[in-house]
């Protein structure tokens, strides 16, 4: 194929700015793969926090009706559901929590402990003691950590809860959890039972969660819960929906990022090429009065942006492959009270980070092969062989 040779020898007559060319092309692919890296990691990271630490649907009294009675019943519809993993029924009420001097407001979770670790995974985020202490004898309380810390407890030690028309009960601190969340400030978890007896509301919830197998199914069966039971059904997506648009706006104007920096390394592409082809008219032109056809001088051009891109899209998918490897290692620390818990930048390395950055900049190199091509194609042969 001589499009193909003499294309390699217009190349390497301009090697510094073939080099260049190449260089640039190359920190384009590494650095969108590691911009890729970082985002992916980012967005599973916000899913995780957004998902894992709260119910995939979580079912609540509709319109004036508060509590759910006779939740049994719904206990046993939900968990007939396709799709469900686990249900978790709970009481939820406003209380003061009170040990010595300090006092602090808390959100008191009445909880069977078990559903609420299938549902919620409580049993992971304990500090201390265990989660399933709530189902031991007597009135046992697990906090969150911030909450204990503001109280100044610690396992073992006794608070009193209090809440309007409610009589002030002694629980006894038999836990410690962090979720990594704000819940950490207010949560205080407790039997359900227990709880029940506290508010003086026997045999109702005021909730229930659902964990379901697809996160991604949750929406749907949400509304299916919401139309066949009357309760109010909500999904993590729709609960979170604020979130999520803001990472789809941040994902719009960094895919617009993206194509800036390929359309910068293209224009790299572009500038080389017509170079060549001022060098060369002489050269195209002898080509075409031999014989070359104009479709064969463009495939020249064209072939040399592909072999410009392909050279710097091999190249930067190394160098993006240990960027991503270095960030990963480093682990930069970030405040984490600014990006939704995370204490470091995360990098997650996926193959199609890798692959839709290698198609991209090959698509964007030929592009911008494009005009050098057609202008060398459309050089007159006796006008070429005498301008030089």
């Amino acid at each position: 194929m001589f499009e193909l040779d003499i294309a390699v020898r217009y190349i390497s007559s301009r090697r510094r700015q073939t080099l260049f060319s190449v260089i640039a092309v190359a920190l384009s692919v590494a650095l969108i793969i590691l911009s890729m890296s970082v985002l992916g990691g980012f967005w599973n990271n916000v899913i995780e926090s957004t998902v894992e630490n709260q119910a995939h649907i979580v079912i609540s009294g509709s319109g004036d009706e508060e509590f759910i009675h006779l939740y049994r019943g719904l206990e046993d519809y939900l968990e007939k559901q396709d799709g469900v993993a686990a249900v978790s029924p709970y009481y939820q009420g406003d209380a003061a929590l009170k040990f010595r001097q300090n006092v602090e407001g808390a959100q008191l979770m009445g909880v069977i402990p078990e559903a609420e670790d299938m549902v919620m995974g409580t049993g992971n985020d304990m500090m201390a003691g265990s989660f399933m202490s709530l189902d031991e004898p007597g009135n046992n309380i697990i906090l969150g950590s911030m909450l204990a810390d503001n109280l100044g407890v610690s396992p073992g030690d006794t608070v009193s809860a209090w809440s309007p028309g409610s009589v002030p009960r002694d629980f006894r601190v038999t836990g410690i959890i962090r979720t990594g969340t704000q819940a950490d400030e207010t949560i205080a978890y407790a039997g359900l039972v227990r709880v029940q007896e506290f508010y003086g509301r026997k045999d109702v919830i005021t909730g229930a969660g659902v964990r379901v197998r697809d996160i991604y199914e949750a929406e749907p069966l949400a509304r299916k819960i919401d139309s066949e039971t009357g309760y109010d059904a909500v999904s993590w997506m729709e609960k979170n929906s604020a979130i999520l648009n803001l990472l789809g706006t941040m994902a719009q104007f960094i895919y617009l990022f993206y194509g800036m920096i390929f359309a910068i390394s293209g224009f790299g592409i572009v500038n080389i090429l017509i170079m060549i082809v001022l060098e060369k008219v002489k050269d195209i032109g002898m080509l075409i009065a031999m014989g070359a056809t104009r479709n064969s001088i463009r495939t020249v051009f064209l072939l040399e942006a592909l072999l410009l891109g392909l050279a710097g899209v091999v190249i930067g998918l190394i160098l993006g492959y240990a960027s991503a490897l270095a960030v990963a290692a480093i682990r930069i620390q970030v405040p984490p009270e600014m990006y939704f818990g995370m204490d470091h930048l995360p990098v997650v390395i996926e193959l199609q980070n890798f692959i839709i950055a290698g198609i991209f900049s090959l698509i964007i190199n030929l592009i911008a092969g494009l005009y050098p091509a057609h202008k060398a194609s459309q050089l007159d042969p006796v006008e070429a062989i005498h301008s030089v």
